[in-house]
């Protein structure tokens, strides 16, 4: 506390600040820099925009919809980007979504669903050309398979763009 009684933001270096970031927006539903700077703010972190703006596009954030998705960078794993050519449909069913993929895709489905950060899923079970997603609850599924809708017809654009 400072000498006034006011929370005092001690700066954070670039790792730690995109990792708590990545955090927010697993947690919360951020769509906006704005909200991102927010978010930061209340956890006592005080940024720019232009610098949110930098740590998003670094960290590959991407804009479904309305909402930021996060998916971490590990070599060798299939990202977020095979989502349309392996998903050929999908279905919500009460907390759970039917995620219908090419024949031997499952897999890597299952894998990238699992490590996207902000996507409401506890977790997936892949056969050889579905995948099933559970989330916590009917609405939460509702959204994640838009989501994945939305990543499937190309709706998303990476998050450090002018907004």
């Amino acid at each position: 506390m400072g000498a006034t009684g006011e929370a005092t933001s001690a700066p954070v270096d670039k790792t730690t600040r995109q990792d708590l970031i990545l955090r927010l927006i697993s947690e919360r539903d951020l769509g906006t820099q704005q909200g991102v700077v927010g978010a930061l703010a209340d956890e006592g972190v005080e940024v720019a925009q232009a610098t949110v703006s930098r740590d998003l596009a670094e960290l590959g954030v991407l804009k479904v919809g309305n909402r930021y998705l996060a998916l971490p960078h590990e070599p060798g794993s299939a990202g977020i980007e095979v989502l349309p050519s392996f998903v050929l449909g999908l279905t919500p069913a009460q907390n759970q979504v039917v995620i219908y993929t090419r024949d031997g895709t499952a897999g890597a489905v299952s894998s990238v669903l699992d490590r996207v950060r902000g996507l409401k899923v506890l977790g997936t079970i892949a056969g050889q050309d579905t995948v099933l997603a559970i989330a916590p609850d009917n609405a939460a599924a509702v959204e994640v398979a838009g989501l994945i809708a939305d990543v499937c017809r190309a709706k998303t654009r990476p998050a450090g763009n002018v907004e």
